[in-house]
């Protein structure tokens, strides 16, 4: 073996993305016994293959990490209904309430909290016909806020139901029931 095949063994060992032994590259070198003016030309060669190397290597992006698995939000609202009627979970993402003698019309709010300690912002808004008894909700991982009016032919306000902190991970929790003024 002679020097310029151990070069090249170097070269290609970097151009692979490996990382040579460059002590043992420089042991093998000088054991050739070469005059020593070619052997200072192999070792100059040998320095500049491995200066490639440290070149590619601070270019070369760095491996990135695995992202960490989101974390759970720190504040979590529980359901909580409040009202003097009963509403509660139907099939899926709906909400469903007993049909009521004397509403005429509901009025349907939904809000949504960006923010865990913000306020709740209006989503959507409309009104339903009084023999309405259920409405799908648009779930996601913010929590909503509804509140179902119950209006008589006078528009006064007859039965309500407000539904907070609804989320996809929280529809299927047991949902705390509030004191009501009414």
């Amino acid at each position: 073996m002679d020097a310029e095949e151990i070069i090249r063994e170097a070269r290609a060992l970097v151009a692979a993305g490996g990382t040579p032994d460059w002590k043992s590259l420089r042991d093998r070198l000088r054991s050739l016994d070469l005059p020593r003016a070619a052997e200072r030309d192999a070792l100059r060669r040998l320095e500049r293959v491995g200066a490639v190397q440290r070149a590619r290597a601070s270019v070369q992006p760095k491996p990135v990490a695995a992202a960490p698995p989101p974390r759970k939000a720190l504040l979590r609202s529980r359901p909580t209904i409040t009202g003097n009627m009963d509403a509660r979970r139907g099939q899926g993402d709906v909400l469903v309430w007993p049909r009521e003698r004397g509403v005429v019309s509901w009025e349907l709010r939904i809000s949504e909290r960006p923010d865990p300690r913000g306020d709740y912002e209006l989503r959507e808004s409309g009104e339903l016909p009084g023999e309405t008894t259920q409405v799908e909700l648009p779930l996601s991982d913010l929590p909503l806020r509804v509140h179902l009016l119950g209006r008589d032919r006078g528009g006064r306000l007859v039965r309500r139901a407000i539904v907070s902190g609804l989320t996809r991970e929280t529809w299927r929790e047991r949902w705390q029931r509030r004191a009501s003024a009414s």
